[in-house]
């Protein structure tokens, strides 16, 4: 009796969150990257899409070709990523775009199968919290960010930041 209820319990929860998903707005990055926002973004520019939803959360996706910035080939690219001491300096690149944030060590994880920094900051001034995850495909940084100020739920960030995809 507890197997059935215990199946059920998942089931009815992973038709909760595909229901809650459906209704978000799939946003193709590239031909080999997408992301669901909770409505459809503006386009920022040729590179960035955004949007702030009714309780002030910011998405954000962007994207950065790394190779002729870091003068490097895919190859040896491909190799620093894995390193810590790389995400640690990434990400101290990253801070100066955000000075009021102070930042977390990032995290080295998977999504879709490729190396992603999962990156927490704070901003402790406006009491909001920066959740980002960047993902590397053949040289470029995709970014998909949330903003989220003190007191919001969590539950749309999760949502954004798992409907990330990616194929090669």
């Amino acid at each position: 009796m507890l197997k059935k209820t215990t199946l059920l319990l998942f089931l009815v929860i992973g038709a909760v969150k595909l229901n809650a998903q459906s209704k978000w707005f799939k946003q193709q990055i590239s031909e080999k990257v997408s992301v669901n926002f909770p409505v459809q973004p503006k386009k920022v520019n040729e590179t960035s899409y955004a949007l702030k939803d009714s309780t002030g959360t910011i998405y954000v996706n962007s994207r950065v070709d790394l190779l002729p910035i870091m003068k490097l080939d895919v190859a040896t690219f491909n190799a620093e990523i894995e390193n810590q001491k790389f995400a640690d300096e990434f990400v101290v690149g990253i801070s100066g775009s955000f000075p009021k944030y102070k930042f977390e060590n990032p995290k080295l994880i998977m999504v879709s199968g490729y190396r992603t920094y999962a990156v927490t900051a704070r901003d402790e001034e406006n009491k909001i919290s920066l959740y980002m995850n960047v993902c590397f495909l053949d040289g470029t940084a995709y970014s998909f960010s949330c903003f989220l100020p003190d007191g919001k739920s969590v539950k749309n960030k999760d949502i954004f930041m798992s409907t990330i995809w990616l194929k090669n």
